[in-house]
């Protein structure tokens, strides 16, 4: 069991010290980068097994520039600062992985440079180098190695010029600038959706890999007529409505994650325009659900706030509410790590999140029937008390 005493020889470079840390955090951070190389890698395959092996080197390296300034006097503290600063990393070692077609990493720069040297300056062999050669651990990726070649060689200027001494007279004069096609003419006003048919297709196959379908036989004859039909045109706002009444959200916390970022790209497939941005005469359905989707959303951070710190704490972890990490709740809970990130015991947990379920439904209610809507709150109130109950979910 992880100490202080181990963790302050640790930080005076006890090497044994410091393997005894990395151990005991390593499940932690094999976790943690298994969730984000899943997030890289939804489907799996064998670029599944490359970004977890890169994550879980970066989450070890997180533990190690820690242990430099860490300051507490608890192992307990220790850990569940270890928790929030290797989620935090591997988060932002995700965004930039995603964001890696606009440039290279430092690290991958440093690699590609050792490769372009073995490889006596030719770049593009550089970047076949790059995936095998090093060690496991420093390997690129095959979009990181091309990002890095792009970065190694630098922009091309457009008014660079296109002739030569062997070039024809069409190119003798001419400049990139002068080949890239251009029109003055005014846009033709046509409204396009937010995303494109090859993502809302690649959001149909995720929800065909982890909706649950449903017992009943009518539901799971329209949840399954209204994929196929998304999967081979592009998806109506009919067919995306009907999808939200008859998909289930998985318990799982990482497959809940893929299902509603699903039906979140579905929902931008046939909308055209965030709420505000059109005059009132182009309003349609589609912008009024997303008005009523921002005022649920408000209402719901405010009643959190209301709320005690413990209680609310507990809900936004339970649900990933506010950017928190989502341990889920339920059968897919990951109770260890709800635990350990907020510091509490299983049992004030349970209690925590129990009480807090029943105080926001409460207060939510009483949010929704200050706005006039009456009915709606009475409904609302009336499964929170199915709900809560004893002999309900907890």
């Amino acid at each position: 069991m992880l100490t202080i005493d181990v963790i302050r020889a640790a930080q005076n470079n006890d090497l044994a010290a410091t393997a005894a840390v990395i151990e005991a955090t390593d499940s932690r951070v094999a976790v943690l980068a298994d969730q984000a190389a899943r997030r890289m890698a939804p489907h799996g395959g064998a670029r599944l097994a490359d970004y977890r092996e890169e994550f879980t080197q970066v989450g070890r390296i997180a533990v190690w520039e820690l242990l430099s300034r860490f300051t507490d006097d608890t192992a307990e503290a220790f850990l569940r600062l270890t928790y929030t600063t290797v989620d935090n990393r591997l988060k932002d070692a995700v965004r930039d992985a995603r964001n890696v077609v606009a440039g290279a990493d430092e690290n991958a720069m440093k690699t590609f440079a050792a490769m372009v040297e073995a490889a006596d300056g030719d770049v593009y062999e550089a970047a076949k180098l790059a995936q095998t050669l090093p060690p496991k651990g420093r390997r690129l990726s095959a979009d990181r190695a091309e990002a890095a070649r792009l970065a190694w060689q630098g922009t091309v200027s457009i008014d660079k010029p296109m002739g030569g001494s062997n070039s024809s007279s069409v190119y003798q004069n001419s400049t990139l600038a002068d080949f890239i096609p251009a029109s003055d003419e005014e846009p033709d006003g046509e409204i396009r959706p937010k995303v494109g048919v090859g993502a809302a297709s690649e959001a149909v196959h995720v929800l065909m890999r982890y909706v649950t379908v449903p017992k009943d036989e009518k539901a799971a004859a329209a949840l399954s007529e209204t994929l196929s039909a998304c999967v081979w045109g592009y998806p109506t706002l009919p067919a995306v409505e009907a999808l939200e009444d008859v998909v289930r959200v998985p318990s799982d916390p990482t497959e809940r994650r893929y299902v509603l970022d699903a039906m979140a790209v579905l929902r931008s497939a046939v909308s055209t325009a965030t709420e505000g941005a059109l005059a009132d005469d182009l309003r349609d359905v589609r912008d009024e659900r997303m008005a009523e989707s921002a005022e649920k959303h408000t209402r719901v951070h405010d009643t959190l706030k209301s709320m005690g710190q413990a209680q609310r704490d507990v809900l936004r972890h339970s649900f990933g509410i506010g950017g928190a990490t989502d341990f889920g709740w339920g059968d897919g809970c990951d109770m260890d790590g709800l635990c350990e990130a907020l510091g509490m015991t299983y049992a004030n947990v349970k209690a925590h999140r129990s009480k807090g379920r029943k105080a926001f439904a409460k207060r939510y209610v009483a949010a929704v029937a200050l706005t006039g809507a009456t009915s709606y709150a009475a409904v609302l109130e009336a499964a929170a008390a199915a709900n809560l109950k004893p002999a309900g979910r907890k």
